[in-house]
């Protein structure tokens, strides 16, 4: 922090939402617990790995996760340039992606 001006942590490049019954209900999602996707910056890790706004991601790292804090706990606990699997529902299929982890950019950008 001292060197940059912030701290460096990996990055996915997302923005998540912790599914509850409430929110599977209204966008009609598939399943009633997990963590959909509500944004996926382009050219990040997330994007060259396929995933999509829409998607639910039910594991990280074959760890079951039913909330964003969760899934970003482990995003954080992993390392820059480490490969993680995602296990995701997309419509009424449950596919599985492999995302290399980046340095996650300066704030304002």
């Amino acid at each position: 922090m001292i060197t940059k001006g912030y701290v460096t942590r990996p990055y996915l490049g997302v923005t998540l939402y912790t599914v509850d019954e409430y929110a599977a209900t209204v966008y009609r999602l598939p399943v009633d617990k997990g963590v959909a996707i509500t944004h996926v910056a382009p050219g990040s890790p997330a994007d060259e790995a396929g995933l999509r706004v829409g998607d639910v991601v039910v594991r990280f790292q074959d760890e079951a996760v039913s909330t964003a804090d969760e899934v970003i706990e482990a995003i954080h606990s992993s390392d820059v340039g480490e490969e993680v699997g995602i296990t995701f529902v997309r419509g009424n299929d449950i596919k599985i992606t492999r995302a290399r982890l980046i340095q996650s950019p300066p704030p304002g950008r």
